[in-house]
């Protein structure tokens, strides 16, 4: 059966273009051509159909391959360009490869040709899936899933970039938080598909009240972004909360059941408050709160709220003794290879025991204050210095295993890290090569520049890396080649769809296949299922992680039960 193909013949012979579609007839293809010989005809060939490849001639009267090659490039077309010519030498073949033609063959030789439309067509296929796979992670990462809208990390890159445009124009930029008040209630009352309904239509409300150029995201949970880049004066940031609180003042309907939503704004303006996305973005949410504990409906930042904090204040108060105290421990959850079925190490979970919560308390109850407070740094060295220690131990049993450790965001830009990391592995006798860091793809986005000369320090050291929740931050594929890592950790909410979203399990297989051409160990997490740990085994998936296999648990409890696993430790040296 004969094969369609679009072919675009950039020749100045009518003989040698049919000698040409009579080798693709007999190669199986029944091409539909168009020949050109000029710039202006290719430039208005390019533009009125869509071809699946190009032929070009090497040396024509009024044009030639390296002209139709540059023209190509600059319509931003991705075509398979084959030269066919019966003059070019081997020196400038090589100088036309390397321009961008994909291939090059002699009109006296052409018994090559249809397998290299083969091999660049397949290509070409290829090239198209990697830029659809990277189209759908990045819409992934920058989008939320629920309201379509910006989502945390394409928000704050918006803030900065508005905030330098306001420094260059001299216009203010305002911060808004929103926080809805009681939406918790309406989960645990209607359920959460109604409350992801209520967090749709409250988006396009707050969408249809402001201008184009304004800016709504949702950042998370029940809390919203808004970013205003077109104010006149600060003064007008009133107004314009004002009216946000009228648009969301009819009640809203979600299955016939009307709802009434209210909501705390917090407001930072740049340049009054702040000069960088980061900073405006805190004291926006410090602002926030003082309106939720006023209950004024929104607040604009000023300097005294910081100290109205008693809690958060007490909190960190507390982190201090607890990390001089002996009220943190660790758990650890442990990695499988996928092929094999062993376990080849094991990530560290901080925990705070703390004396006036009967839980304990999990880590997003207190890194946030943490980095804000500057108790990061003890605390990461708290956890290397238990974490390693603890697997240090369990290698007199047998057991070597690889420890991953999680790195914060402002940590990794600290340029002290590498010798934080030095001295733990100091002070309890490890081995460089018995410790992961995991960071996240966030972190790398903040400052790249300043990441990338930490990492490569750190692995200078001989230290493994991780890029963890890969997939949520778009670190760019360019960017994971220069960096020095050997892991990349697939965020779990891929992993959590994989068997009922189509969209779901191509991510997975494409940063698998990414991950692998790279020359990654990839990993899944958020494995909770016998059937997801089988898809992923057939996509080739390197190793996984999750409570299918088991859940964290104390260093102690988890050597009891490798013993009785059906998973197997890594035989030692």
């Amino acid at each position: 059966m004969s094969r369609s193909l679009h072919a675009l013949i950039v020749e100045d012979s009518e003989d040698d273009a049919l000698l040409l579609v009579r080798e693709l007839r007999q190669g199986g293809y029944e091409p539909t051509y168009a020949r050109v010989e000029t710039r202006e005809a290719m430039r208005a060939k390019l533009r009125q159909k869509n071809w699946d490849i190009i032929f070009a001639d090497f040396t024509m009267p009024r044009f030639d391959a390296f002209e139709a090659l540059k023209l190509l490039h600059e319509t931003d077309i991705d075509l398979p360009f084959i030269i066919v010519s019966g003059t070019i030498g081997e020196n400038r073949a090589v100088t036309a490869m390397k321009a961008g033609a994909h291939d090059y063959i002699l009109k006296g030789n052409l018994k090559r040709l249809v397998p290299a439309v083969e091999r660049e067509l397949r290509e070409a296929r290829m090239r198209q899936e990697r830029r659809q796979a990277e189209a759908a992670i990045h819409h992934l990462a920058y989008t939320d899933p629920v309201t379509n809208l910006p989502n945390r990390a394409l928000f704050r890159e918006q803030v900065q970039q508005a905030v330098e445009t306001g420094q260059r124009t001299g216009h203010p930029v305002a911060l808004l938080l929103m926080d809805l008040e009681r939406f918790r209630e309406v989960n645990n009352t209607l359920g959460h598909h109604r409350g992801d309904h209520l967090l749709q239509q409250v988006g396009q409300r707050l969408r249809s009240a402001l201008f184009d150029t304004d800016v709504v995201a949702r950042l998370g949970g029940d809390e919203f972004g808004i970013l205003l880049q077109r104010l006149a004066a600060t003064d007008d940031v009133r107004h314009v909360i004002k009216k946000l609180q009228n648009c969301l003042e009819a009640p809203f309907i979600i299955d016939r059941i009307p709802i009434a939503v209210e909501a705390s704004v917090g407001v930072s303006m740049m340049p009054n408050h702040a000069d960088d996305a980061d900073t405006l973005l805190q004291r926006a949410d410090i602002a926030m709160y003082h309106a939720k504990q006023m209950a004024t409906g929104y607040a604009v930042y000023a300097p005294e709220y910081n100290r109205h904090s008693p809690e958060r204040l007490g909190l960190m108060a507390e982190l201090r003794d607890a990390i001089e105290g002996d009220q943190l421990l660790l758990h650890f959850q442990p990695k499988v290879e996928i092929d094999t079925g062993r376990i080849v190490g094991t990530e560290a979970l901080v925990r705070w025991q703390h004396p006036n919560s009967l839980a304990l308390l999990m880590p997003d109850k207190f890194i946030l204050a943490a980095e804000q407070t500057g108790l990061i740094g003890p605390l990461t060295r708290w956890v290397l210095i238990d974490a390693l220690s603890q697997w240090q131990g369990a290698r007199h049993q047998g057991i070597h295993l690889l420890v991953s450790v999680n790195l914060s965001a402002r940590l990794l830009h600290d340029p002290r890290l590498p010798e934080l990391v030095e001295n733990a592995l100091k002070t309890t006798g490890a081995e460089p090569e018995q410790l992961m860091l995991e960071i996240t793809e966030s972190a790398i986005v903040l400052d790249p520049k300043r990441a990338e000369e930490t990492l490569v320090a750190l692995s200078r050291m001989g230290v493994s890396l991780s890029i963890d929740d890969f997939g949520t931050g778009y670190t760019s594929l360019a960017s994971i080649k220069r960096l020095p890592v050997n892991e990349i950790k697939i965020d779990k909410s891929f992993i959590a769809g994989i068997l009922t979203d189509e969209k779901d399990a191509m991510i997975v297989r494409s940063v698998i296949e990414l991950g692998h051409n790279l020359g990654l160990t990839v990993v899944a997490e958020g494995v909770e299922t016998k059937e997801v740990y089988d898809f992923l085994a057939s996509l080739d998936c390197d190793e996984a992680q999750g409570y299918f296999i088991c859940r964290p648990q104390a260093c102690e409890s988890l050597t009891s039960w490798f013993s009785a696993s059906p998973w197997k430790i890594v035989p030692t040296d």
